[in-house]
């Protein structure tokens, strides 16, 4: 993903200049711009999905995310309660999530992508959880 857009910063900085006019290597700058957005977006469609865990306590935790842009929504299900994730922001590798009250308090929480699972840190909690995708 940095390459991408590395590659992307290059192109339309060298077609940008004079020396990028000079070698005929005009780029269309919104190409460019376009094709970062679309690389930013594919990393972005990794937490797409359901994801399964086990709190430290041993309940299923299930988090169902949905990515809009870097807009994440979804539901975070704990034992048998659950709530909306009603705020959330997705990055490349990490993400962040505030949901609705679960046994009375609302849960802030950051996951981070770990090889084909997320490393699921909620606040308050000292160890992370490993989620799995599940579909």
């Amino acid at each position: 993903m940095k390459t991408a857009r590395a590659i992307a910063t290059i192109a339309f900085v060298f077609a940008a200049s004079p020396v990028g006019t000079l070698v005929g290597m005009r780029l269309a700058p919104v190409a460019i711009v376009a094709a970062a957005q679309t690389a930013d977006a594919n990393a972005l469609g990794f937490w797409e999905g359901r994801w399964q865990g086990t709190t430290v306590s041993g309940q299923p935790l299930v988090l169902d995310l949905r990515v809009k842009g870097d807009r994440l929504t979804g539901r975070l299900m704990v034992g048998k309660q659950s709530a909306d994730i009603t705020a959330g922001r997705a990055l490349d590798q990490a993400f962040a999530l505030t949901t609705g009250p679960i046994d009375g308090h609302t849960v802030a929480g950051t996951g981070r992508h770990v090889g084909d699972a997320i490393e699921f840190t909620i606040e308050g909690v000292k160890e992370p959880l490993t989620l799995k995708r599940v579909k």
